[in-house]
């Protein structure tokens, strides 16, 4: 499936390049909230790499040395850049394209007790809409991608670290949904919606194969 926007491995860094700014909402370490960028970076990192910066910090420095397009969202895991997973989909000219790195070191349940610990598995989501959503629907596409983790780890029978409960995530996962900034053509992204089911369908196909 042709898309608009690019992607590939450099190294340790996952690159996907839109064509135009993007609209983005995450809570990536860089560039997180609701933005405007032209480059979301995954990068699998050593934590004593980092630790004498901000991941942050870091990740601006990495973007530098990259040379890549800015304004960037930058993400980071543990998790090799060769097992990234790239799933499409594609309905009546709505195409979703979905990367996910999952690791479990770090699986928790929700409402597990707090630690300080961290350990560097996580659930890294980035899911790109070829269509524009309206600020709504992007806040509701983070749920549909949500729903979809848990799902998958609850089928694969994935256990916290702590509590031994079936985990619905890790200590730091991060998701970010990125579409083209313009009118607005979807603003909903529910269960009943084309959009939700079809979001739901290839995050909920990556996150599973990345488990395998």
């Amino acid at each position: 499936m042709k898309t608009p926007w690019s992607a590939n491995v450099r190294d340790r860094t996952l690159v996907v390049t839109f064509p135009t700014l993007y609209r983005v909402l995450s809570w990536a370490p860089l560039g997180g909230g609701l933005v405007e960028a032209r480059t979301i970076v995954n990068h699998q990192v050593n934590t004593k790499e980092y630790e004498t910066l901000k991941p942050e910090v870091f990740l601006r420095e990495l973007a530098q040395q990259l040379q890549l397009d800015t304004p960037i969202v930058g993400l980071m895991t543990g998790v090799l850049m060769e097992r990234v997973v790239r799933r499409t989909i594609e309905h009546n000219g709505l195409a979703i394209e979905c990367f996910a790195t999952v690791g479990l070191s770090n699986a928790l349940a929700v409402g597990d007790p707090a630690t300080y610990e961290e350990h560097p598995g996580t659930i890294n989501i980035i899911a790109i809409v070829s269509h524009s959503l309206s600020s709504g629907a992007l806040v509701e596409a983070i749920q549909i991608v949500t729903e979809a983790r848990v799902h998958a780890l609850s089928t694969a029978g994935v256990k916290s670290t702590i509590s031994k409960r079936l985990a619905t995530g890790t200590g730091t996962d991060c998701i970010a949904i990125a579409c083209p900034i313009g009118e607005s053509v979807y603003h909903y992204c529910g269960k009943h919606t084309a959009l939700g089911e079809l979001l739901g369908r290839v995050a909920n196909a990556a996150i599973e194969k990345g488990l395998r």
